[in-house]
């Protein structure tokens, strides 16, 4: 049996639920290895695992913004965590800017306008998003 965590932002602090559920119909590789699409002019993703979990899915998405790159807004669906995995770029959430470097992880509310800002690095930006959605039965 497969269990998982799910996460919750309350104000400014992360609070890791550990809320344990049966995975139901999981696949560990949604879109083809390597396959990315664009996302918004500037970001490209792939959708890697998405699974329900009780009363929620969860998906773990990659997100990619090239060296010397900047995204156009995009908007979370739904509560996310962003796990930045590599590069060093100026993160833009609600309008509030701040550096990000491999380790950070951010926690992002539902509907937050965010920007990734790559034009000053000399490597790809990649972070994994987390998202925590109602189940779509």
């Amino acid at each position: 049996m497969r269990r998982a965590a799910f996460f919750r932002h309350h104000g400014a602090a992360l609070v890791l639920l550990c809320a344990i559920a049966a995975i139901d119909g999981a696949s560990a590789q949604v879109d083809p290895p390597g396959a990315y699409r664009q996302l918004a002019p500037g970001l490209l993703s792939r959708s890697i695992f998405k699974a329900n979990a009780g009363n929620n899915t969860i998906e773990v998405l990659d997100l990619l913004v090239g060296a010397g790159k900047a995204s156009e807004e995009i908007r979370t669906p739904d509560p996310a965590m962003l796990d930045v995995q590599a590069g060093d770029a100026m993160l833009r959430v609600n309008g509030r800017p701040q550096q990000v470097r491999p380790g950070a992880v951010i926690p992002l509310d539902r509907d937050l306008p965010i920007i990734i800002d790559n034009t000053g690095g000399e490597r790809p930006f990649v972070a994994r998003m987390i998202v925590v959605s109602p189940a779509q039965r």
